[in-house]
């Protein structure tokens, strides 16, 4: 009797156990895609977030400030773009911050 829930719980541990790696496999497979991109605006430059060529995320104004002003340059709309990939590829929030935008010298 022992035995048998010794064999049942060991059992669905290992169940448990493959399942979870398997997600953990997935959610790595999953972000490989991810890409940014950066595009050329009225008046200054935006990015785009691109998984498997679709686009995810477009941003054409810098984020987290008032008003619709794109990035100054290429490089600072890449910046921030990858930034915000990371964001996703870790599950996190991809929200940019005004303190974030300043600590990285984003002008706005």
């Amino acid at each position: 009797m022992k035995a048998k829930k010794t064999y049942l719980l060991f059992g669905v541990l290992f169940m448990v156990l493959v399942s979870v790696a398997f997600r953990l496999k997935d959610g790595a497979v999953r972000t490989t895609g991810l890409q940014t991109q950066v595009i050329e605006v009225d008046e200054g430059y935006g990015y785009q977030i691109l998984y498997d060529n679709k686009v995810l995320v477009k941003q054409e104004f810098i984020p987290a400030i008032q008003g619709k002003r794109p990035f100054k340059s290429e490089e600072e709309a890449r910046l921030i773009g990858d930034v915000v990939m990371e964001k996703l590829k870790k599950g996190d929030d991809p929200f940019i911050t005004v303190s974030e935008l300043q600590h990285m010298q984003i002008t706005f």
